[in-house]
């Protein structure tokens, strides 16, 4: 009998097969037809096919409704299904797929009944792309919802500890603690939990503590969870959104203070989150050792602290962060298991001193040693580094003009070339603003500063560039190592005294881990300790090494309880109530301070609670925020109105007086007796004296209290002359000239006009609800003419309101008040007089052109304008 000889693959049979496997849609064709382990391999129709495309990415067919009508669901899932199926992609990659073997097909060719079947070839072939670190094996809920969001990423394999995350984790339904280095991929893993809970209908949160981060997790995941119809709102000083949108957001992502804010307030969009994702939870360390008068309240740990004690109870939370000392306190008090991979990848690390006349450099493990005589130390480091042009570096600073200052001297000593157009595109277009400049001018040497004073705009175009290497070294205060990895090949920190920021291990690691466990793994890195001279942690290189590279990760500590917490916490819980007692408010008080983790780890601390609540319980009393009836209370009139308006309850103690009296010529003064427009650069918070004593801490040293009342007139100065429509430039240099020590930059003059915008709008709510109505206008246009830079007759105007550009509502995308103005002194005073004024049908040509033509703007930019208003007045008559 003979043997029929299996014929070899010819050579040339491979480029057409991996042709077949790089078409559209091919390798999730074949995870279509490929049948579980063990199952028969199934013949699929059309129908069967593109429903498990579609499952692929997360959506899932409805159930049909028992009336027999079709739902909007029903309706949206065969939209989908047809846009698929059209265009005739997948069946001319099946097609191809059948050439190469991969695929077989029974049936009538052109036939809806045809059916596929995956060949033993097509299993192989579709093994052998995921041994190459492709597709995940989506045998579990956890993997599936990771194979979607990698192939959102065109990622082709996973980092390590993500990997080590898939294989333990199978499951996401507890309280989760995960510890991984910077740029190791923790944000990845908490979308596949958000990603889980959302297709589950679970609303969830982001928990974010800075808007870089908060950005980068919209831009990476937004369009997809948008795809897949889960809407995405971010809230946070840059961007706003209504109660009605955070309400109906799938996924929000929301700044600390933001949802702190919120939870005290009792806002209904923070009711009903089922996950919250808590990022950088070392920040509940607090980096105020002592309690000042001109800092109080403004510790974000205890905030922090605080917002978990409220979520921990009603949410389940995943919390990503670096390692910190005892772990095991933080998760049992969650609750949580604890995800931390054994394997960790560390630079190599190198302590710079100087020692007589020469600077030396000497590596953490003493196995290298260099002595170099330079001037300069960063002259030293960039020496024994070698080759800078082929490596990106960070210099991290202690304070914004020091940033600035080295940004230069790299630009003149180690300069590098720069893409044609990228300082101009990261600089953008509009108002010159004087830090931009400065900016500009080392952007042309191929070299950056960044700090908080910049831009939000030119910060965000900024970090982008560097994260695309475009640019690729940067001198940055300590802001920058916050949040987000970047490339960097090296990590030079000038240890200066300033520096107050870095005491600890913990938090030299964060500043170390800018790096990026990812760029690190596959380049390697390099970070510098520079010694500058003894300081009050420091007093010689040796205690800096001790301290930073060799002593134990120290456990996080959160700051203590301060009054304006403690009143916020006593409000939040009256303020719901007609009539309360003493003790249940009091009881309600020390079950929410008793679950925070300041009060598990610090016993005196839980026990000193009691004396604090009596404390400031009397101090409301008598301040007639609290009403005794008979054996009960009750929150006054005047006081629950100013928690309606969103007013802070020492806000509101703050101004009371003054607003009984309230004139149009003190609104903008009032704004500044206000806590948060007093924290804004240049402080001038002034505590009042109740919350001095129940501190137990004195005033403010002399010092501060001598520059207050010109940090103040400043900040007044500023506000006036942007509602006076005066230039960015010009105000903020006016500002620098006005104040000593510490400069006000764009980047604060903005947070400051956004903060006194919204407590404008929050002061004429109470305003209008006391029937002070004259008032209330006055204060709402002012809220207005803070947020858009206007004088007061275009405050009225809708024209600010008018979006050139589609996306978020920021002043990028807004029409510019410069031009806003142009078009008011032509007449065109709405957006509807844009598209109206000039129609006229016994003329001849277009309404538009005659626009261009009398609105005072060039031709080309006022069609753009026209335009915008068009789709603005067509979207106001769609929606009714």
């Amino acid at each position: 009998m003979s043997s029929r000889r299996k014929e070899p693959q010819s050579e040339e049979d491979l480029p057409s097969q991996l042709k077949a496997l790089s078409n559209r849609h091919a390798i999730e064709i074949l995870q279509v037809l490929s049948p579980a382990t063990g199952e028969m391999v199934p013949t699929l129709g059309w129908d069967s096919i593109v429903d498990g495309l579609l499952a692929q990415d997360g959506i899932q067919p409805p159930l049909a409704p028992k009336s027999g009508e079709r739902t909007q669901e029903q309706v949206e899932y065969e939209e989908k299904r047809q846009s698929l199926m059209s265009g005739g992609t997948i069946y001319e990659t099946m097609n191809k797929l059948a050439k190469a073997k991969f695929v077989t097909s029974s049936g009538e060719r052109g036939k809806k009944q045809r059916g596929f079947m995956i060949t033993h070839k097509g299993r192989l072939a579709l093994a052998a792309v995921g041994q190459l670190g492709g597709p995940i094996r989506a045998d579990t809920d956890v993997k599936r919802a990771a194979s979607i969001l990698l192939k959102h990423k065109n990622f082709v394999s996973l980092l390590p500890s993500q990997e080590k995350f898939l294989r333990e984790i199978h499951d996401i339904d507890t309280n989760l603690v995960i510890q991984m280095p910077p740029g190791s991929g923790k944000t990845f893993l908490a979308m596949i939990a958000v990603l889980l809970k959302l297709q589950q209908g679970v609303r969830c949160l982001y928990l974010s503590p800075y808007t870089s981060l908060s950005r980068q997790v919209v831009e990476e995941y937004g369009p997809l969870f948008e795809e897949l119809g889960y809407s995405v709102v971010r809230l946070d000083g840059l961007h706003h959104a209504s109660d009605k949108q955070l309400e109906d957001a799938s996924l929000l992502i929301v700044m600390y203070e933001s949802l702190f804010e919120a939870l005290l307030q009792k806002k209904k969009w923070t009711d009903h989150i089922g996950l919250a994702v808590i990022d950088e939870l070392t920040e509940l360390d607090s980096a105020q050792p002592e309690l000042e008068a001109h800092t109080a309240g403004t510790d974000r740990s205890t905030k922090l602290d605080m917002v978990i004690a409220f979520l921990k109870d009603k949410s389940q939370l995943i919390t990503l962060s670096s390692r910190f000392g005892e772990t095991g306190e933080v998760s049992d008090w969650l609750g949580a298991q604890v995800f931390r991979p054994d394997v960790r990848l560390a630079p190599d690390e190198f302590i710079v001193f100087r020692e007589d006349d020469e600077f030396r450099i000497k590596s953490s493990d003493g196995t290298q040693k260099a002595s170099l005589q330079k001037e300069d130390a960063l002259d030293a480091v960039m020496l024994h580094l070698g080759d800078y042009q082929k490596k990106s570096v960070l210099v991290v600073v202690g304070y914004r003009t020091r940033a600035e200052g080295v940004a230069r001297w790299l630009a003149q000593r180690f300069p590098r070339s720069t893409a044609d157009g990228l300082p101009e595109h990261i600089i953008g277009s509009g108002e010159m603003l004087p830090l931009s400049g400065r900016l500009e001018q080392v952007l042309q040497f191929g070299t950056a500063f960044h700090h908080s004073g910049l831009d939000a705009g030119v910060r965000e175009r900024l970090e982008h560039a560097i994260g695309e290497k475009q640019v690729r070294t940067v001198a940055s205060t300590t802001g920058i190592t916050s949040g987000i990895s970047f490339p960097f090949d090296c990590v030079i920190i000038l240890l200066d005294p300033n520096m107050y920021f870095m005491t600890t291990r913990s938090r030299y690691l964060q500043v170390a881990g800018r790096i990026g466990e990812y760029h690190l793994s596959r380049h390697g890195g390099r970070v510098y300790l520079v010694f500058e001279g003894p300081s009050r942690r420091f007093s010689t290189p040796e205690v800096m090494q001790d301290r930073l590279l060799n002593k134990p990760l120290e456990p996080l500590f959160p700051g203590g309880m301060y009054p304006g917490l403690a009143v916020g916490i006593l409000v939040r819980e009256a303020f719901t109530r007609k009539k309360f007692t003493r003790d249940s408010l009091e009881k309600c008080f020390l079950d929410r301070v008793r679950s925070t983790l300041r009060a598990r780890i610090d016993r005196d601390y839980s026990d000193e609670m009691t004396d604090y609540f009596r404390t400031t319980f009397n101090w409301m009393v008598r301040e007639k925020v609290f009403e005794k009836v008979e054996k009960e209370y009750k929150m006054a009139k005047d006081a629950k109105a100013a928690v309606e308006a969103g007013l802070d309850i020492l806000d509101f103690l703050s101004v009371r007086g003054r607003l009984e009296n309230l004139g149009s010529q003190d609104l903008v003064d009032i704004l500044l007796d206000l806590r948060l427009p007093q924290a804004i650069r240049p402080r001038t918070i002034r505590p009042l004296v109740a919350e001095l004593d129940i501190m137990g801490i004195e005033q403010p040293d002399d010092w501060y209290l001598q520059r207050l009342p010109e940090r103040r007139e400043t900040k007044k100065m500023v506000i006036e002359k942007w509602i006076d429509e005066k230039e960015v430039g010009e105000i903020v240099e006016e500002a620098r000239e006005s104040t000593r020590g510490i400069t006000l930059d764009e980047g604060d003059l903005a947070s400051l006009l956004g903060i006194c915008s919204d407590a404008a709008v929050n002061l004429a709510g109470y305003l209008k609800s006391m029937k002070k109505k004259d008032l209330a206008d006055e204060m709402q246009v002012l809220g207005r003419r803070l947020r858009y830079g206007v004088r007061k007759d275009l405050a009225k105007s809708d024209l600010l309101e008018l979006k050139l550009l589609a996306g978020d509502d920021t002043p990028s995308n807004r029409l510019p008040r410069a031009d806003a103005r142009v078009l008011f002194e032509r007449g065109y005073e709405s957006i509807r007089d844009v598209v109206r004024k000039d129609i006229d049908a016994s003329k001849r040509g277009l309404a538009r052109d005659r626009f261009a033509q009398n609105s005072g703007l060039e031709p080309g930019r006022a069609i753009d304008i026209y335009k915008a208003a068009l789709k603005h007045i067509r979207a106001s008559i769609e929606d009714g």
